[in-house]
């Protein structure tokens, strides 16, 4: 289970919740023996491209409001993204759960935390003290 804090802005909470559902499905397959790689492949999927188009979202809501520090929150979002494509790749050629549960409950866990404490917390603040 993720602590992290709701935001101002309600869509962005609707996606983290969404976000950190399909996280808990995939470390639910990954507990399972044998591993569904069919379904695994199927819900990274869904979680790249749901972070896709979050991210998406939430930078047209930045850029609308004039976001100054926007550069700095769309060069995270960018980072984010290459490194899941990068795991997801590594995922499809070496078939490593003990590689893919690491990155989902540490790296994508910490980061996801970290990144709404700090980034999207304040973010939402500022486009909601806007709208």
């Amino acid at each position: 289970m993720l602590d992290y804090p709701q935001v101002a802005l309600e869509f962005m909470n609707r996606d983290h919740q969404e976000f950190v559902s399909l996280r808990d499905k995939l470390l639910g397959l990954l507990a399972r023996a044998p591993t569904d790689t069919d379904a695994l492949d199927v819900l990274l999927g869904d979680l790249q491209e749901h972070t896709r188009h979050h991210f998406a979202e939430e930078e047209g809501r930045m850029l609308a409001a004039q976001f100054p520090p926007y550069p700095m929150h769309k060069g995270e979002h960018d980072r984010v993204l290459a490194s899941m494509a990068a795991q997801v790749e590594s995922w499809a050629r070496e078939r490593d759960t003990a590689a893919l549960k690491h990155w989902l409950e540490k790296e994508i866990g910490d980061w996801f935390v970290n990144h709404v404490n700090t980034m999207d917390f304040i973010t939402a603040a500022f486009i909601a003290s806007r709208s």
